[in-house]
């Protein structure tokens, strides 16, 4: 398209335009070839990466797989009508075919024009002479590498299978790879060439243990079957094998071969178009000599390792292994790294807790001990002055009692004792036994009644605090307290004192009722509820239990069924729960042992 002047502009004030580089890139069968694509790829990239002028490319195919040389008239007279009236500055020629049909044609065509070349494999080109203007790189075919790769891989192996076609490029390749595997000379070579697919496919099935495969190529089979870029012959011969399959090419590793050894065909590209690229900014291309670029490298696809269960310790230090996994490290590092600072934290918290509560634990045993002591201390010292007081209380009446009672045997035995003396003496000792019972009225007034203001309480809570004054004692006697508190008690009225005293009382008659039981059997249950109008606190255990006559005795006083009881706590667990306007009930525990149920009205009842 020529140039425009813009309006209103003079033809000289224009600045002149620089032509693009024109490229034409010849290249040989598909253009969907993963080996055409991958090369195509990297070498466009490298030309067009920020050149002097603009780029552009002219892509042929002359696709010699399908119609060799047949059509080579008539695609040299389209060539020649299409760059009639163009100015060429390169032609690439991506393949041998591609390169001799160049070679051929240029002076009809592109008289002139440099060819850079690439894709060509090292020993094509045997005895032909580089035309002028020409330059490029080849690529190694390494099967001999790929061979040891396969030896180092599986030890075991004794023989090699080399899977070909039938095209003219396959049989190349097959024979390139036969003078290798001589010169190798380790593995017996076998070959699966020229048949069809189907056979081919049977013949690699039924190949047995101690071998592996190289897969050459295969663009034909012997029905001229061709191979279409997305229907590769490589797959299915992986799915069918027993054993190993390795790859001769790059772009073959990926789709189910185990390794190979080979030039990356993308890098080969990228030196192609770097090459090409400098011959476009002027460099002679006759100046350039022709070498093979890249070197070999070996590979292996950790895919390929766990479908034949090869071990990693086979693969030669040389040798990189693509497509492994990424470890969970590498995929969630950040979230590992805060996990662990998570963990970490929690670690040094839940150790700090475990300290304090060992040092709570420590120090409410010690508080419990001393508690415990205080409590005997205090009981010791209660029944102490209790005692005291009783017998400096009662000791005068008691002993003019016992003086009257000694005056009136001593006159009996004299004869003197009169009738008059007889009542005086009687008076005396009734006197004396009447201030005697009011000590005893006063005494029990005293411990069976005392002022207090009943206040509105938790049930739960009572009950929690009857038992942790419970909880050193039941250690001691190596009985489990077995607390079950319902979340819905009514409150009640009363003194927590006194209420805890009856719980005190009911729980230590079910330890004294366990304590000769099996140590498996030494459990007292504690049990709050709401009933009908009220709170029940409930106390279970599994002792001998009561025999049927005692039932109807349980509640009154000097009642006890214990060696050395003195039959308070129960008439005492009655009085308290009556004054609070409840009741208590016993019934055995089936198939032994006793039910203790203390019921409270609640509150505004």
């Amino acid at each position: 398209m020529p140039y425009a002047v813009p309006c209103g502009a003079q033809a000289g004030d224009a600045p002149a335009r620089e032509d693009p580089w024109r490229v034409v890139l010849i290249r040989n069968w598909d253009a969907m070839y993963p080996i055409n694509v991958t090369r195509e790829t990297a070498l466009r990239a490298a030309l067009m990466d920020n050149p002097e002028r603009v780029v552009e490319i002219y892509p042929e195919e002359i696709d010699s797989l399908r119609f060799g040389e047949a059509v080579d008239e008539e695609m040299v007279s389209l060539l020649r009508r299409k760059y009639k009236d163009m100015s060429v500055d390169l032609v690439i020629a991506s393949g041998r075919e591609p390169l001799l049909f160049a070679a051929r044609h240029r002076a009809e065509l592109w008289p002139g024009v440099p060819i850079v070349f690439n894709g060509v494999t090292e020993g094509e080109l045997a005895g032909w002479k580089r035309p002028e203007r020409t330059t490029g790189v080849t690529m190694i075919f390494d099967v001999e590498g790929t061979l040891a790769l396969g030896a180092a891989l599986v030890p075991s192996a004794r023989a090699v299978y080399f899977v070909s076609g039938a095209s003219d490029f396959d049989r190349f390749y097959l024979d390139m790879a036969t003078r290798q595997a001589r010169r190798f000379g380790r593995l017996e070579v076998r070959f699966i060439a020229g048949a069809t697919q189907a056979e081919t496919l049977a013949r690699v099935a039924a190949i047995g243990p101690d071998a592996f495969v190289v897969y050459l190529t295969m663009l034909r089979d012997a029905t001229g079957q061709i191979a279409a870029p997305g229907l590769g012959t490589l797959p299915r011969v992986v799915s069918a094998s027993r054993v190993p399959v390795l790859a001769s090419i790059h772009t073959q590793l990926g789709r189910g071969a185990l390794a190979g050894s080979f030039a990356r065909v993308d890098e080969h590209g990228r030196i192609a178009g770097l090459l090409a690229r400098s011959v476009l900014e002027g460099a002679d291309p006759d100046a350039i000599a022709v070498k093979a670029d890249p070197q070999p490298v070996c590979q292996v696809d950790w895919n390929g390792l766990y479908r034949w269960a090869i071990p990693e310790r086979n693969v030669p230090k040389a040798c990189s292994i693509i497509n492994r996994p990424p470890s969970l490290w590498e995929t969630y590092f950040w979230p590992m790294v805060a996990l662990i600072a998570i963990i970490v934290l929690q670690a040094v918290l839940i150790s700090s807790l475990v300290i304090e509560i060992r040092r709570r634990r420590i120090a409410e045993d010690q508080s419990r001990e001393r508690g415990a002591e205080l409590a005997r201390v205090a009981r010791l010292s209660t029944v102490g002055a209790l005692t005291a007081s009783i017998a400096h209380e009662i000791n005068q009446p008691m002993g003019a009692i016992l003086s009257n009672a000694e005056a009136a045997e001593m006159m009996l035995d004299q004869g003197t004792l009169e009738t008059a003396t007889l009542r005086e003496i009687l008076a005396d000792i009734r006197t004396e036994d009447l201030r005697a019972s009011e000590v005893i009225q006063r005494l029990r007034k005293l411990l069976g009644e005392r002022e207090s203001t009943p206040v509105a309480m938790d049930v739960n809570r009572e009950v929690a605090e009857a038992l942790r004054h419970l909880a050193f004692d039941a250690a001691r006697r190596g009985v489990m307290l077995t607390p079950v508190f319902s979340s819905e008690v009514p409150a009640i009225l009363g003194d927590p004192v006194q209420v805890q005293q009856v719980i005190i009382n009911l729980v230590v008659n079910a330890m004294d009722a366990v304590g000769q039981e099996p140590e498996r059997q030494r459990e007292v249950w504690i049990e709050t509820r709401a009933v009908a109008g009220g709170a029940q606190a409930i106390v279970a255990d599994r002792g001998p239990g009561l025999a049927p006559q005692d039932e109807a005795r349980l509640f009154h006083s000097n009642f006890t069924s214990k060696k050395d009881g003195m039959g308070f706590g129960l008439s005492i667990v009655r009085t308290i729960t009556e004054m609070h306007g409840g009741s208590v009930g016993h019934e055995p525990n089936v198939p032994h042992g006793s039910i203790f149920r203390v019921t409270f009205p609640a509150v505004g009842t």
